[in-house]
């Protein structure tokens, strides 16, 4: 491949042909496990796409991804770890769509992982799917988890019913997908006219990478399973070339007491559960729980500013299937 120009055939291959390839430039990045790499980047939106060299195949999901990609750095972690550890912020993430939840929704989450979000989804309505490729992910959510029905399978492979759910959920999905555009053809299949998608991915203006400028952090925020880095421009573009009318915000993950880890250190927590906590420095006095809340209430503020300016470490879309693909013509996916 000319490095200096991005292939035609491969932006068609990933959904991004309604772009110009002359608009991309190749940015060279070290990936998190400190191969040299390149990201074509998209002049106009920010986005970002792999190049192909470092794809990983398929059936990388099914059980290799969970060995290598985990809540603590190097080391396999149990779905019922997991499960403990996201808690907080599983919670966090499902308040962003539970308001478009009742007993009669027909619900469908992408990629539901060990069931950290769709556990609370089904305590709410009477018809939940999910799809996870992860077999040991999905072992464990269906033991645990017995009103949820669960496709052991890619989302492109899943055997799904059109026209059938009310809301598609996914979370930090889309970006590892080869093609964002046939994803999304699907998701627009299996909804109803109206239905919702909620999807949340990875910031390319993250506060760490375009503000902060940390080192540190770019070579660990580059990794060979996100193929996609959206920003706020190109979420919303793809989106609603492919049927989807809505809105994008931004989304906090890692609290402000992480940034401040990532400026004095460079390299991230060996524990997930540590970089997503707040401190709690102070004892159980008066004093000290003035202190306390101090922390608490910093970041809170903290938050509210990065997510003003769209600058947190994630993107939300959400919005609403709005017309029948078939009778136009600005999204050239498969027709699920």
């Amino acid at each position: 491949m000319n490095m200096d120009v991005l292939d035609k055939n491969m932006l068609a291959l990933v959904g991004f042909d309604h772009t110009c390839q002359d608009d991309y430039f190749p940015k060279p990045v070290t990936l998190r496990d400190g191969r040299d790499a390149t990201i074509w980047v998209h002049n106009q939106t920010g986005h970002g796409i792999l190049d192909p060299e470092f794809w990983q195949p398929e059936d990388f999901y099914e059980s290799q991804y969970r060995e290598e990609f985990s809540a603590k750095s190097g080391t396999k972690i149990a779905p019922a770890e997991h499960l403990r550890i996201y808690n907080e912020l599983n919670e966090k993430q499902f308040c962003c769509f539970s308001q478009h939840l009742s007993k009669e929704t027909k619900c469908l989450e992408i990629g539901c992982s060990f069931g950290g979000i769709l556990n609370k989804v089904a305590r709410v309505v009477d018809v939940c799917h999910g799809v996870e490729a992860n077999k040991e992910d999905a072992a464990f959510l269906c033991q645990q988890n017995r009103k949820a029905k669960i496709f052991n399978t890619t989302f492109e492979k899943a055997e799904l019913q059109k026209d059938f759910y009310d809301i598609a959920v996914s979370i930090e999905v889309l970006e590892h997908t080869f093609s964002p555009r046939d994803f999304l053809v699907k998701c627009f299949s299996v909804l109803k006219h109206g239905g919702i998608l909620h999807l949340e991915v990875p910031n390319h203006n993250d506060a760490l990478l375009s503000t902060y400028k940390d080192e540190g952090y770019e070579r660990f925020y580059y990794h060979k399973a996100h193929i996609h880095y959206f920003t706020k421009d190109s979420l919303l573009e793809i989106c609603k070339k492919c049927g989807f009318e809505g809105r994008v915000s931004s989304f906090l993950m890692y609290p402000f007491f992480n940034h401040v880890w990532w400026s004095q250190n460079h390299t991230p927590h060996r524990c997930a559960a540590s970089a997503l906590s707040t401190p709690k420095p102070a004892d159980d006095t008066p004093a000290g729980n003035v202190i306390n809340e101090f922390y608490k209430k910093t970041e809170y503020e903290y938050e509210r500013m990065i997510n003003e300016y769209v600058l947190g470490d994630c993107l939300i879309f959400q919005g609403r299937k709005t017309y029948k693909q078939s009778s136009q013509n600005q999204c050239r996916g498969k027709q699920w």
